[in-house]
């Protein structure tokens, strides 16, 4: 009887060391040093005031580690006006690339894209014979008799040849 308890603790560890393995199969572990940069995903629970739209952006940053909290715990330089304890867990927190890019929209520039270049301005249809454009912000449909505008959410623009 003691040999057979002895085979299925075996056995048990072993299946138990199989499910391990394949549950940490793609877990990285992130260790993050004082000075680093990180960014920090903005969960709707503590950042509610950042995260009012599902088009918004899920993560904000860069900011710098200040020390390290535990296993998984960081403290982060964040400016004041966040108004949320500086402490994160290592799952809200990815390391920042010096060549990342951020190619988002500055939000306190409306009506432009990602270019920089102005959403408003109308197209001539003489020049535009049969186009289908998605933009950025922007849908295009012309013809050679008339062409459609859409920019942004509520701006349509039908434009008559002359």
């Amino acid at each position: 009887m003691k040999r057979l308890h002895e085979q299925i603790r075996a056995k048990i560890e072993k299946s138990n060391e199989v499910y391990r393995r394949k549950a940490n199969k793609h877990r990285r572990k992130a260790e993050f040093q004082p000075g680093d940069l990180v960014w920090i995903h903005l969960r709707k629970k503590r950042f509610p005031s950042k995260r009012k739209s599902k088009l918004a952006p899920r993560a904000e940053g860069p900011f710098e580690v200040i020390e390290r909290i535990g296993d998984n715990a960081y403290k982060l330089k964040l400016p004041g006006d966040y108004g949320v304890s500086a402490t994160f867990n290592v799952g809200d927190l990815s390391r920042f690339e010096e060549d990342d890019f951020d190619l988002r929209a500055n939000p306190i520039q409306p009506r432009e894209n990602d270019t920089g270049e102005s959403m408003t301005q109308q197209l001539d249809p003489a020049h535009v014979l049969s186009t289908f454009m998605f933009g950025a912000n922007s849908l295009t449909l012309g013809s050679r008799d008339c062409c459609f505008m859409f920019n942004g959410c509520s701006m349509l623009t039908w434009v008559k040849p002359n």
